[in-house]
């Protein structure tokens, strides 16, 4: 369900975003304010519902050996495929044959962005690192060792989230990496650095840790109690960890630990994890006391990779190089416009995943070769 809700989500803030024009985009309105506001809990949702979902799945049978964990095995595939797709779907074919056509230099620098997909790749790869490790090491349950690393990843991120702050403040460009190249320096602060992993990844842990407690709890987890108190601990995120952090760096700045504060930086990121314990809750309780769920809504959360290629590739030209937007809308149309065009675009997509059967055929029949990209039964969870 919260998969489905994700995606829908996405669908909804990619179009009305591309459609929406620069006049009615103001956050003093309180419709806009709200639209931007639930535009911004998607990632943070879906890379932590990633997590959550992964997660549940591995540690089902805790007694098998690393790598014959079937989902050990799948997820190293699944990071290969993400990674592929993350890049495929930023060629801009139109782009590089107007070059050969007139002999100009081509252009890679946007190939090598650091998007989705790329960092939902490096966010399973770390899960699956650190199942690794507790495997060995094998002291205190698997979700300590999720909140720890995400721990580490905030901090770093609020550390970088600093020098991103000065430079944009004096203009000045100081990628970090310094002196790497450029798909390298895009993974951490770069020129594309639009999904960097050390911003998102700690998301993709957290709903790791939450997955863990859910299955380490699972007797408890129909119960009213339980969906509620993840309810209660995000509410008490969003209204207190802003105050908790500020304090906590004063700590360390009295300390000479620090500087100056950083860790205040990214309370978004708490912030918006603590929204995302809400909706989780929320569909806890969904699920423990309404039995009727639709078979369609769910297949959307099933097909989430699909949708997303499919949805850049038309939006946004991925691959081929033009997409509706520029050439149907581009940030030029009304309120009502926009919405009647993420509308249509939810429709259009949910259509797409009820008949997606012989999309997949097509897709095993021209990837099906190549292992790692063969496309495999959708579980019935």
């Amino acid at each position: 369900m919260a998969r489905s809700i994700a995606i829908l989500m996405m669908i909804e803030g990619h179009f009305t975003g591309a459609a929406l024009a620069e006049q009615y985009r103001d956050d003093a309105n309180f419709f806009f304010g709200f639209w931007h506001n639930m535009h911004g809990l998607t990632s943070p949702l879906f890379f932590s519902v990633t997590g959550v979902i992964f997660v549940y799945l591995m540690i089902g049978s805790t007694e098998v050996p690393y790598f014959q964990n079937i989902r050990v095995k799948k997820g190293f595939k699944r990071v290969l495929e993400l990674l592929f797709w993350g890049y495929m779907i930023q060629l801009n074919l139109w782009s590089i044959g107007k070059s050969l056509w007139w002999g100009t230099p081509i252009n890679f620098d946007w190939f090598y962005a650091f998007h989705v997909l790329q960092s939902i790749a490096f966010g399973l790869t770390l899960i699956l690192l650190i199942y690794g490790a507790f495997k060995i090491i094998g002291k205190l349950p698997l979700h300590f060792y999720y909140f720890i690393a995400a721990a580490i990843l905030f901090v770093f991120y609020s550390l970088m989230k600093n020098k991103i702050t000065l430079d944009e403040s004096t203009g000045a460009h100081n990628y970090w990496p310094a002196d790497f190249p450029k798909i390298i320096q895009n993974m951490f602060y770069g020129q594309y650095s639009d999904f960097s992993f050390v911003r998102f990844s700690g998301y993709t842990l957290l709903g790791g840790m939450v997955g863990s407690i859910i299955k380490t709890y699972e007797v408890h987890a129909k119960k009213w109690w339980f969906g509620f108190s993840f309810i209660v601990i995000g509410i008490g995120l969003n209204m207190f960890i802003i105050k908790i952090l500020n304090n906590i760096d004063q700590i360390l700045t009295s300390l000479h630990f620090f500087g100056t504060t950083y860790l205040a930086l990214d309370s978004t990121s708490f912030v918006r994890f603590g929204q995302v314990l809400v909706v989780l809750g929320v569909l806890m309780l969904v699920d423990a006391n309404i039995k009727y769920k639709p078979a369609l809504f769910l297949k959307l959360g099933q097909n989430t990779l699909q949708i997303y290629i499919v949805h850049v590739i038309i939006l946004y030209g991925g691959i081929i190089g033009f997409g509706l937007k520029p050439l149907a809308f581009n940030m030029d149309k009304s309120p009502w416009e926009s919405i009647a065009i993420s509308i249509s675009a939810m429709v259009a997509f949910t259509i797409m995943v009820k008949y997606i059967e012989p999309l997949r055929a097509l897709y095993n029949k021209i990837f099906g070769k190549i292992r790692i990209f063969k496309d495999r039964e959708q579980p019935s969870h």
